[in-house]
């Protein structure tokens, strides 16, 4: 009797923990639903961050630079030496004993001022002699003249045409001989007139070779040396390098040329071009080129050395970037430039000349961009890239600018604020 009642005592508890369970599976299923509302909406909001986020973790590291703006105006050094645009071996044209000096040695004589005086008694003699042959010459013709005008006005028949024959060619013989006198009197006026030695040029005379009472004569030496002192000429020797260079800007261009003398001081007055040779020394590989000084005060001596240093009188300013970071396709030259997104763009240049390792940028760029240097291949327009910015080319241009010095040039890089302060 007990054992039936305990029966359903027991089938009581086991409905209860069934319904218990079963509670649990719907709590859980209810939980498991309220997070798929809640984190569903989450995971697909937070999907484009890790996307980009993934993006960026693949995105290709590149080295920058800074576009940096260089001073390219160029001074080159050369060693020169003065020389006379002009210069004179006096020597004298007829033969005789110098009766005077006139000039004081060392000094500065004009163009037709008297050096050296010959004796010219003899040649004095022999003018008035040509000029009495010039004057028989000159009688004997008028003779002939005139006996011929009185053939030709008489009686054809009492004159024979013999006698007409011979008057004519005694004129015309008597007309050479005129030409022939007054051509010798004028050769005897010329040698007499040479017996002055006068100055051809303006410029400082040196010694005299010979003084008052020596015998001169054509074939002898030089008497004294004049050479023209202002203006001087400074000739150099250009190599082929800075001569190509210097004659691309040449056109439109003027040069300051500076002197220093050999105490060191620079002389006042600048130079002007004068003179470039037609040819190359093929065994030195320069060019013989010139420049002309005022030379007022006499201070530059006809084969003195001086220091020649030549630069552009106007600044050249202009962007250079290293040459690795150039590219070329068929349309021309361009670079990869990252904008403050790390996104690459394709910038396309005009570019100048070398500097090194750097070069010149005519257009495109203007100073201050970033320019991939290292990186190029793995790099895209439009792409975002992962960025590893050098210093700044003016405190990191160390090798370049050494490479540049070797090559004749040292660009100096600038700030572009000290482009403005020094355009103003």
């Amino acid at each position: 009797m007990s054992k039936r009642n305990n029966e359903p005592k027991e089938l009581k508890q086991t409905d209860f923990r069934e319904k218990k369970s079963f509670r649990s599976l719907l709590t859980a299923a209810a939980v498991l639903v309220a997070a798929a509302i809640f984190v569903v909406p989450y995971l697909a909001a937070k999907k484009p961050y890790m996307r980009a986020e993934a993006d960026a973790q693949q995105a290709p590291l590149v080295v920058l630079q800074v576009v940096a703006l260089a001073d390219l105006s160029h001074t080159s050094e050369y060693v020169g030496r003065v020389e006379a645009i002009q210069s004179v071996s006096v020597k004298p044209q007829v033969a005789g004993e110098i009766t005077r000096v006139h000039f004081r040695e060392g000094s500065v004589v004009r163009a037709g001022q008297p050096l050296f005086s010959i004796d010219g008694s003899q040649y004095s003699a022999t003018v008035e002699l040509r000029r009495a042959a010039l004057a028989s010459a000159t009688a004997a013709r008028d003779n002939a003249v005139k006996y011929l005008a009185r053939l030709n006005a008489s009686d054809k028949r009492s004159v024979s045409e013999a006698d007409r024959d011979s008057a004519e060619n005694a004129v015309r013989q008597a007309e050479a001989s005129v030409a022939q006198s007054r051509a010798s009197l004028k050769l005897a006026e010329i040698d007499l007139a040479h017996a002055s030695i006068r100055s051809p040029i303006t410029g400082r005379v040196g010694k005299a070779a010979y003084t008052k009472g020596n015998y001169v004569t054509p074939a002898g030496g030089a008497l004294a040396d004049i050479v023209q002192v202002d203006p001087v000429r400074v000739a150099f020797a250009m190599p082929d390098k800075e001569y190509i260079a210097h004659s691309g800007k040449r056109a439109g261009a003027s040069y300051d040329m500076k002197l220093r003398l050999a105490d060191g001081s620079e002389y006042p007055v600048r130079g002007e071009p004068d003179f470039e040779d037609n040819v190359m020394n093929s065994s030195t590989g320069t060019i013989a080129v010139a420049f002309r000084f005022a030379n007022e005060d006499g201070q530059l001596v006809p084969g003195e050395m001086v220091r020649v240093s030549m630069s552009a009188a106007e600044r050249s300013v202009a962007p250079v970037i290293p040459q690795e970071a150039l590219m070329t396709d068929a349309k021309g030259d361009y670079v990869y430039t990252v904008d403050g997104s790390d996104t690459v763009k394709e910038t396309r240049v005009e570019l100048g000349g070398e500097y090194g390792t750097m070069t010149e940028v005519r257009s495109g760029l203007d100073g201050g961009e970033k320019v991939i240097v290292s990186g190029l291949q793995s790099a895209r327009a439009g792409s975002p890239v992962k960025v590893l910015e050098t210093k700044d080319p003016a405190l990191q241009l160390k090798t370049p600018a050494q490479a540049a010095m070797e090559s004749g040039y040292d660009p100096k890089i600038i700030s572009s604020a000290d482009v403005a302060d020094k355009a103003k």
